[in-house]
């Protein structure tokens, strides 16, 4: 499969085979504002009501859509909201790295359903592929939800794409996984549908499609891990560029230069205090770098003028209404990180000035917001198969 590719399972692909960009639009609408009258969605399609009404009565009928409650607007007949059918169908998302691997489990209607983490060490394929394949049926089964119901599963990894070749160019950190097309390996374990995506994109799927309050229709996620990336939002569509590649700031930072990821906060913290907590969890990490706040604050000292640097670019380049600092690094090192990207204040480039976005932190709610978001993107790719 391409990457990108509308994807729906077998067992369930009936429910969504010739649909049109309309009713796409119409089913991202309702998982973004989780209920809407035929009113509200003519006027978002630009189709009559007449057009709107013969469009719902299929969605209906398909079992995609159902009728919610009456609510009087003014004068005249009630309205009779409209919502996604959360149960038809469920996705499932996976962010993998060499320290754990993460599931979400999303209804339809994009709730959470579930999520499991499953710290270790994946030095090997074989053990990711393992540890999705077991996350899965234990999420399942204790949500008693069919196997047959899973509509898809998106995988999310530290990779970049190559156009026409079965393998990924995977970051340097995990590139002891590669082999064979894993894709294909993970579809035949699984039993649905896969589709493997960069990491940074995937997390920025996810804010697109269920977080973002703000409504921004241009914005960046730039995604601080062992390495650095971006997922690049244009018009409410991910921006892929040339091979799918499109992102790669960390590219424009030398790896001699200290990086605002965790590899080299970890690097830091190790030479100057000597023990580190083992893998990346948060909470660990949190609680180490609390206890350890000096060494912190001289590391965001060297790090801190990086991410102006890298958050300029981006601004002068895209222009986006908002950048949203996100990735494995713990919340509490991004939140200070954000002072760094006002850039009156820190100054990146002394006197130039670009439009200044707005600074913001993932809204998604999950413990992963790119395992969130990688099953996100197969809700979002089902929406828009025609």
């Amino acid at each position: 499969m391409k990457m990108g590719e509308q994807i729906v399972s077998a067992n369930s692909r009936a429910a969504f085979e010739g649909l049109g960009n309309t009713q796409a639009a119409v089913m991202r609408y309702l998982r973004r504002k989780h209920a809407a009258a035929r009113a509200e969605i003519a006027a978002l399609c630009g189709v009559t009501p007449a057009a709107v009404s013969m469009l719902t009565r299929d969605l209906i009928g398909r079992g995609i859509v159902v009728e919610g409650a009456r609510r009087q607007s003014g004068r005249g007949a009630p309205h009779v909201d409209l919502m996604l059918n959360p149960l038809i169908g469920y996705a499932l998302g996976a962010h993998a790295n060499r320290f754990s691997v993460t599931l979400t489990l999303l209804d339809f209607g994009g709730s959470m359903v579930d999520e499991l983490q499953l710290p270790g060490s994946y030095d090997a394929f074989a053990d990711v592929q393992s540890g999705i394949e077991k996350g899965k049926a234990a999420l399942l089964d204790r949500n008693g939800i069919a196997a047959d119901q899973l509509l898809g599963a998106g995988i999310a990894m530290p990779t970049r794409f190559r156009q026409g070749a079965s393998f990924l160019d995977l970051a340097e950190e995990v590139i002891s996984w590669a082999g064979p097309d894993m894709s294909t390996s993970l579809s035949a374990v699984l039993g649905c549908p896969v589709a493997i995506e960069n990491d940074a994109n995937a997390a920025a799927i996810g804010e697109l499609s269920l977080g973002n309050s703000a409504g921004h229709e241009n914005f960046v996620y730039l995604y601080l891990s062992e390495g650095i990336g971006s997922g690049i939002i244009i018009d409410k569509q991910l921006y892929r560029g040339n091979l799918g590649n499109a992102g790669e700031i960390g590219a424009l930072r030398a790896r001699g230069l200290s990086r605002p990821t965790f590899d080299d906060l970890a690097g830091w913290c190790a030479k100057r205090v000597g023990e580190t907590p083992g893998g990346r969890s948060s909470e660990s990490w949190t609680n180490y770098l609390r206890d350890n706040r000096a060494v912190l604050d001289q590391w965001l000292e060297r790090a801190g003028p990086e991410t102006a640097r890298l958050g300029f670019a981006i601004s002068a380049i895209l222009a986006p209404s908002a950048i949203y600092i996100g990735g494995t690094l713990p919340r509490l090192v991004r939140e200070d990180l954000v002072r760094w990207l006002d850039f009156v204040r820190s100054d990146p480039f002394e006197g130039a000035r670009v439009v200044q976005p707005e600074i913001l932190l993932p809204e998604v709610s999950a413990t992963d917001a790119v395992a969130f978001g990688a099953a996100a993107m197969i809700l979002h790719n089902l929406a828009a198969m025609g």
